[in-house]
């Protein structure tokens, strides 16, 4: 989905509150729309305290108190933002949205304040499934094949050996961005 067209559900369907998910594999693509929502009225609060449970992280766009005079400002400087138009903050190129350097230090600490939300929430759900499952499907796998003789086994535990040191690494990479992200959230 566009930024364009989730800017424009947003717009129609929100009234005090609007609660999505990522629609995009980037979270820099959803730090932008959190500006670009914001240039409207929308301030990102967080994930929604309804949906914590929810395996998929959701976050709710709560309307500011001065959402019209805001609404009417960005509409008047930018009219035609959703059809097509510039966006306020962002120059469009043929594939790309790029953020325009005025806008880009928002956009940042937008970016930091999601990633911590969402890579919290990621890092909130239990590993303990990976760690039973992974070894228990390549014992099945070498159960189906019939490779249950010593060379299989050692490929066999080297593959879970790497997939499990995989997760670790994913684990601390993780615990790592959310540090980082937070130092420049403190600064």
């Amino acid at each position: 989905m566009s930024l364009r067209r989730h800017l424009r559900k947003l717009l129609i369907e929100s009234d005090l509150s609007y609660t999505t998910e990522i629609p995009w594999p980037s979270l820099w693509k959803f730090a932008q729309f959190a500006y670009l929502a914001e240039q409207y009225g929308y301030r990102c609060a967080g994930l929604d305290p309804d949906l914590r449970e929810s395996s998929t992280p959701f976050f709710v766009f709560r309307c500011l108190p001065d959402e019209p005079e805001r609404a009417a400002r960005t509409r008047e400087r930018f009219p035609d933002a959703t059809g097509g138009g510039r966006l306020p903050g962002m120059r469009s190129w043929p594939v790309l949205v790029l953020t325009l350097p005025e806008a880009r230090r928002e956009v940042k600490l937008l970016h930091a304040r999601i990633a911590v939300d969402y890579y919290g929430a990621i890092g909130r759900q239990p590993s303990r499934p990976e760690l039973i499952g992974i070894p228990l499907v390549v014992l099945l796998v070498l159960l189906v094949n019939g490779e249950m003789h010593a060379a299989g086994l050692h490929v066999a535990a080297g593959a879970v050996a790497a997939l499990l040191l995989a997760l670790g690494a994913s684990r601390m990479f993780m615990r790592r961005r959310i540090a980082a992200y937070r130092r420049l959230l403190s600064e």
